[in-house]
């Protein structure tokens, strides 16, 4: 007859065990981010699919890492994106699946931001993102954006995400274009946004 799920031996139960797991896992936090984006701009995220030592990576080539200062990303990400742009007209679109090459949930976004300002342009922003799970715990544990395009025109590292869109509405020249993580230096973070503290051990070079 044939076997069961329960009649299997210990090592490929335990396995078995593991994929149903992280399959669960791998399902939550689809729902959670696909239920996420849509308010990206306008509300807090759940933090509860992510990792307490996930990293940010974005095409700057810094990392940012520890749940704390992923939180404080996105809370400066909002609140400058916010100052400047309509949150009820502007717009994001999504394209989720499940990279099995990379063992990540792949979002290819579009934002579409309106600016409250008269004088301000429409921006259009075209990225990737990239999220890993973490095989034990079943949470995000890497966040890596990339592809940046604005207005139709790439960004090229160095250059951070929050630089490039003061880049995109400014017509900056590269020279101007702070870099970093969101592409602001730790002194920015206290004196722009006051959002509490970054800890500056966490930003660090990513490895090539």
């Amino acid at each position: 007859c044939e076997a069961t799920v329960s009649s299997l031996p210990p090592v490929i139960q335990e396995i078995v065990d593991e994929r149903n797991e992280f399959r669960i896992n791998l399902g939550r936090a689809m729902d959670v981010l696909k239920k996420d984006y849509p308010e990206i701009l306008r509300r807090s995220l759940d933090f509860s699919i992510y990792h307490k030592n996930v990293t940010l990576l974005d095409p700057s080539g810094v990392q940012l890492s520890g749940l704390k200062n992923y939180k404080s990303a996105f809370s400066i990400l909002q609140k400058l994106v916010n100052f400047l742009y309509s949150s009820e007209k502007s717009r994001i679109q999504i394209r989720m699946t499940y990279d099995f090459a990379f063992s990540s949930i792949r979002i290819s976004w579009n934002l579409e931001l309106f600016p409250k300002v008269i004088g301000l342009r429409p921006l259009h922003v075209d990225g990737i993102s990239m999220y890993k799970l973490d095989a034990a715990s079943g949470k995000i544990i890497e966040h890596k954006i990339d592809n940046l395009i604005i207005n139709r025109r790439p960004v090229s590292p160095p250059y951070g995400i929050l630089s490039a869109l003061m880049q995109g509405q400014y017509s900056m020249q590269p020279s101007e274009v702070p870099a970093g993580v969101w592409g602001f230096d730790n002194a920015d973070l206290f004196f722009d946004f006051s959002l509490g503290e970054v800890e500056e051990s966490s930003i660090l070079p990513a490895c090539n």
